[in-house]
């Protein structure tokens, strides 16, 4: 299916993402088709050449913001190994730190359950931290708690990143790093 364009680019993106914004602004009872329509300058029938309702447009935020929080993980993972599952918590709060919007829609608007059913960038995650432990021939009965406790990790972090930077402006992309890096990070015993 190809992508419909207005005059000013992508419409179909162009109401996903002032969709997150209306979303962030006022909750999703602040979302219709109508005022994304007039967000973007388009009549208020123009989504519906994309969007057959609002939800069709909820899950197409969903599957939008999952394709680039997995993209982003997915970036600066490189071959499986520890120095990789710090680039990818590095890359999971930079992530969130720079898209807090993203964050809003995910965690508290979007009830997204990670595990219940498939979720890219978790399942991205978990499979990179299974080849990390089959590489390191680590013990296969602890691999569930160790891929459950860095990912709270990670999600922690982003959490504080996201309170953070809008409360005191804190530089979160320095210092995940240094939090990742300096054993703060849930080590795998032996490494």
């Amino acid at each position: 299916m190809s992508q419909k364009t207005y005059h000013h680019g992508d419409l179909r993106l162009a109401l996903i993402e002032k969709g997150i914004e209306l979303i962030y602004q006022g909750g999703i009872q602040a979302l219709s088709l109508r005022k994304a329509a007039a967000a973007c300058g388009v009549s208020h029938a123009a989504p519906y050449a994309h969007f057959k309702s609002k939800d069709a447009l909820l899950e197409a935020i969903g599957s939008h913001i999952a394709a680039k929080f997995a993209n982003a993980l997915k970036m600066v993972a490189g071959e499986p190994s520890i120095e990789g599952l710090v680039n990818i918590g590095w890359a999971y709060v930079l992530f969130f730190s720079q898209h807090p919007h993203y964050y809003d829609f995910i965690f508290i608007r979007g009830n997204v359950k990670v595990g219940e059913k498939p979720y890219e960038p978790y399942d991205f995650f978990r499979q990179y931290m299974i080849s990390v432990f089959e590489k390191i021939r680590y013990p296969k009965e602890k691999w569930q708690t160790a891929i459950i406790a860095q990912w709270a990790l990670f999600h922690g972090l982003a959490s504080l990143a996201v309170i953070e930077k809008d409360s005191n402006h804190v530089t979160w992309e320095s210092r995940v790093r240094e939090i990742l890096t300096k054993k703060y990070i849930i080590t795998i015993e032996g490494y």
